[in-house]
Parts: C-alpha cells; structure tokens; sequence
C-alpha cells in the first residue's frame, strides 16, 4: 500500500515526457484540478518518464501523458477536467474510508 494513502494523503502525478506538447497542457490541467481542493493532504508532482524509466515501467505507462494517483495508473491518456475531478473525489473519499484505490 502506498505511504501516502496510508496517512491520508493522495499523490496526483503527472508522467511525461519532455517535447511532449500534450504534456504541457496535462501538467497545466491537473495543477488546476488539484489546486481546485486547497487540501494540504494532496500533493501534485511531475515525473519525466525518461529519467524515472523503472517508475514509468511499473506503473505501465505505454505514452505520454499518463495520471497516475497514489501510484497506480489512472489515466493512460488525458481525461477531462470532470473526469480527473471525479477520480480525485473517489480517492479522497476512499482515504477517509481508509480504503485503497484498488480496493473500490
């Protein structure tokens, strides 16, 4: 289980590849999306799937960009601001049930 779900915490990633011009706007989207919540207990981070190749691998992204929460892949290919929304929502509920994603 992820340390961030087990405190109550989500970690929203967004994976990336530089050049990648949909990556620019999957960054800016869920930046948005996460700031939206103003919860200190969700934390946003980029990762560059060419300098973290094993991350990107275990999470099987296939191509950028890809969402992953609480380290599981979510989002294979960008969602819509309702859909990234929702997922978020599922989550935090999820951590106040104390439950884990792959668990619903």
């Amino acid at each position: 289980m992820n340390k961030e779900f087990e405190s109550g915490q989500l970690l929203v990633e967004v994976l990336t590849a530089s050049g990648c011009g949909r990556c620019l706007k999957a960054k800016a989207l869920v930046k948005d999306v996460v700031d939206e919540f103003k919860k200190d207990d969700i934390h946003y981070r980029e990762v560059n799937v060419v300098e973290d190749i094993d991350y990107a691998v275990k999470l099987g992204v296939m191509r950028t960009p890809a969402i992953a929460i609480n380290g599981e892949l979510v989002f294979p290919v960008l969602p819509s601001v309702i859909k990234l929304r929702q997922a978020i929502c599922e989550c935090l509920k999820a951590a106040a049930d104390g439950k884990y994603l792959a668990d619903k």
